[in-house]
């Protein structure tokens, strides 16, 4: 018989940010998450700037996971990354970059820079469907994030 303790806690997640200043690929990813049903409210931001700031006044409690596209203008994705590494507060969110670009250095920066997953936007909408559906079971579903420290009484 195993006991609670024993048992992996899942941390409860409700919200997917894509951070994407392609408007009509951000439609096109709110379409996908609704039509697959999945139980996440998707908040898009256009501007990295946006991002970061909603992240000062709102915080990241709730947040699943981040797609981050990389090439935007202003602060790009490889400026948000180094934003949130660099803040105790967020350097553990899961950013997963999700980017046309399929260049080694920018994979490579990107890990560097604390990325948790760099994936490739299909061109195909069907595999663009399949992608978001794998990327949502794995870090919104199979992922165990670190829950925050709990302090005795």
């Amino acid at each position: 018989m195993t006991s609670d303790i024993d048992q992996p806690i899942k941390s409860l997640c409700n919200t997917v940010v894509l951070v994407e200043d392609n408007k009509a690929e951000a439609d096109l990813a709110r379409i996908i998450y609704r039509e697959q049903s999945l139980p996440v409210e998707i908040i898009h931001f256009q501007k990295g700037e946006e991002f970061i700031a909603f992240l000062n006044d709102v915080g990241h409690d709730g947040i699943c996971y981040v797609l981050l596209d990389l090439n935007m203008p202003r602060l790009n994705g490889f400026e948000i990354l180094e934003t949130l590494t660099k803040n105790e507060k967020w350097k553990h969110l899961t950013v997963i970059i999700f980017s046309s670009s399929s260049n080694e250095k920018d994979i490579a920066k990107s890990y560097e820079l604390g990325a948790k997953a760099y994936v490739a936007k299909p061109l195909d909408l069907n595999e663009l469907d399949r992608t978001i559906l794998s990327i949502h079971d794995f870090w919104g579903n199979i992922n165990i994030k670190p829950m925050p420290a709990i302090t005795p009484v």
